[in-house]
């Protein structure tokens, strides 16, 4: 572990960068600043909810094309693009003076920070490494952990210190003069997978003409099976966000205190750091769709203790088990896509899944939210989500002979097909 750490440090901490970066397009950064908003222009709960799942839904749309960068450059000038573009949105943010620029604001942060930056991150992930691919993916994912853990209290406490305004700034200037001179220097180089011949002057060759099948982004969108796979696996990210979301309603409804729930966030860190890294130990070994029909089972127990159960050790206990599933989930974004579709297009094609995930974290605050408004109490909801869970989980075993079958190219979406 120490020597694969000491010998690919420099690429391992450019995609754990990039994911801790991407902080900066995560709600739960982004909504620190709604207080401040509807004070000023004179917004609604509903409405500034509005204006965000609009944006972020345009976002996941623009991603399907825009994601496909990371195919046609090198990942050095893919992480540029990004880091700009997301430094660019927290200048927007800091100088919103309505709705319309608001949206602009959530539209760009949602697509270069949520979207793109582990978008980046764990697609080069996902062709630096073979053999230890898991394990790079499981260490990579570990920034947003990072970030969970760290960004908001600091967010909080620098807000305080300068405003809303500043704070966005200050957020820009910490991408454009730090982050971005760092991943220049990381990624002067794309890493070359073990395994691959090297020259005499000891630079590796091309590598020869890939036998596992590359998939192509229209071949998977005819699959039935990818359809089934995607909505089960934005499962975890739909029913975190809406948690999230409605967290300080969930306090009020439990009758916990109000920063009962947000202390908790670093028993969560902690167990998704774990599982992170545990999950990716095993991924190497049985493969990721190996794990899938497993992972989101904690989840589902966490939900579910949260519906009946009012004491407050609910709350960390049920924390711990959600950043269980939250961790490895984490693993499996860097590892399930190339290792079923090949990595000539893993670009376009993970452009897909995290569109879809960006799109489910639009939509499941929006529906809970109405069904809150319907009468249809919150942790009674939860539970409901709990089900789902199970359910996807049953979804997912069923798939396996199929999900082994594509990942070893004896299955393919089209007779007589063959490799691209």
């Amino acid at each position: 572990m120490t020597r694969f750490l000491v010998g690919n440090l420099r690429w391992l901490l450019a995609g754990f960068l990039m994911t801790m970066g991407s902080a900066f397009g995560q709600t739960y950064f982004v909504s620190l600043s709604n207080s401040a908003l509807i004070e000023r222009f004179g917004l609604s709960h509903g409405s500034l909810g509005l204006v965000y799942a609009l944006a972020t839904t345009s976002s996941a749309l623009i991603l399907l094309e825009f994601g496909k960068i990371v195919d046609r450059v090198r990942a050095r000038m893919a992480a540029m693009i990004t880091v700009a573009g997301l430094s660019v949105a927290c200048l927007v943010m800091a100088g919103v003076q309505g709705p319309v620029m608001l949206f602009a604001a959530y539209l760009l942060l949602r697509l270069f920070g949520q979207g793109m930056m582990g978008h980046v991150a764990m697609t080069a992930t996902g062709r630096w490494f073979e053999a230890r691919r898991g394990m790079a993916a499981s260490i990579v994912s570990l920034g947003h952990a990072a970030a969970i853990a760290i960004v908001p209290a600091a967010a909080v406490a620098l807000i305080a210190l300068t405003g809303n305004r500043m704070a966005w700034t200050l957020s820009a200037a910490i991408l454009a003069l730090g982050l971005a001179p760092l991943l220049w220097i990381l990624l002067a180089k794309d890493r070359v997978p073990d395994g691959r011949a090297t020259g005499p002057a000891g630079r590796a060759e091309p590598p020869p003409a890939p036998t596992k099948r590359s998939w192509r982004r229209r071949e998977v969108l005819r699959e039935p099976v990818f359809w089934a796979l995607i909505l089960c696996a934005v499962n975890p990210a739909a029913m975190m966000t809406a948690l999230f979301f409605h967290q300080l309603h969930l306090t009020e409804v439990k009758d916990w205190g109000a920063g009962l729930f947000a202390a908790t966030f670093a028993a969560f860190a902690l167990a998704r750091i774990v599982a992170s890294l545990f999950a990716g130990g095993l991924i190497d070994r049985f493969s990721a769709r190996a794990m899938m029909a497993v992972y989101q089972l904690p989840m589902a127990a966490g939900l579910v203790l949260l519906w009946p159960v009012d004491a407050v050790w609910a709350v960390p206990v049920a924390m711990v088990l959600i950043g269980l599933t939250a961790g490895t989930d984490s693993a499996l974004s860097g590892t399930l896509m190339p290792e079923l579709f090949g990595l000539t297009y893993l670009g376009e094609v993970r452009a897909l899944n995290f569109a879809a995930i960006v799109l489910a974290s639009a939509v499941s605050p929006l529906v809970t939210g109405y069904l809150i408004d319907a009468g249809i109490a919150f942790p009674a909801q939860l539970a409901g989500m709990a089900g789902l869970s199970v359910c996807a989980s049953g979804v997912l075993l069923a798939l396996r002979g199929r999900l082994d079958a594509i990942a070893t190219d004896t299955y393919s979406s089209e007779p007589g097909s063959s490799p691209s």
